[in-house]
């Protein structure tokens, strides 16, 4: 039986085990970590479009060398971003990975951006509803106070003060004028 569920692998995190190489023949739909990925590795997952998504807080936490971002994404491979919440890594914050993903891996404002929403979406098989506003996507989006969008990423810690508005499926569910949180 068919339940759409995609395979995802976490691979390449403390060394390189040709994961990276066997989730992109298995046509898995993302792979997470790859601070330890080949050439090799990178090679396959461009052929076979499986993204590449990249945990720079855990990188971080873990004092781990960061995966090789720039060349991932001038590969082709689309490149997301995660926050990789758990136990021993208690961040919720995409602004502040988006932060990290600049200030560490060597991404730009724009390849930040994109990794922490469309490229996020296809990497969970949900890019045709999530991750862009456009028509047909489901309507999910801040609305922030600032001059300069590339805030979210540049105020860190702080990010948070912008957010005007949060809208989910095109419906206001946070207000900051009310403070009123609905859904």
């Amino acid at each position: 039986m068919d339940m759409g569920l995609k395979l995802n692998f976490h691979a390449e995190n403390f060394s390189n085990g040709s994961a990276a190489d066997l989730a992109a023949s298995l046509k898995a739909r993302a792979v997470s970590h790859l601070d330890e990925v080949s050439p090799a590795g990178v090679a396959a997952l461009t052929a076979s479009r499986t993204a590449a998504v990249l945990l720079p807080a855990t990188t971080l936490l873990l004092r781990r060398r960061p995966p090789p971002a720039v060349a991932i994404a001038q590969a082709g491979v689309p490149v997301a971003l995660g926050t990789d919440f758990k136990a021993n890594l208690f961040c919720t914050s995409m602004p502040i990975v988006m932060y990290l993903a600049c200030t560490t891996l060597g991404l730009t404002l724009e390849q930040a951006l994109t990794a922490a929403t469309i490229n996020a979406a296809y990497s969970i098989n949900l890019s045709h509803k999530l991750g862009a506003i456009t028509e047909g996507r489901q309507g999910d989006f801040v609305v922030i106070n600032t001059k300069r969008w590339e805030n979210i990423i540049f105020r860190l810690g702080e990010s948070q003060e912008l957010i005007e508005y949060v809208i989910k499926k095109g419906k206001v569910v946070y207000s900051k004028q009310t403070g009123r949180v609905s859904f």
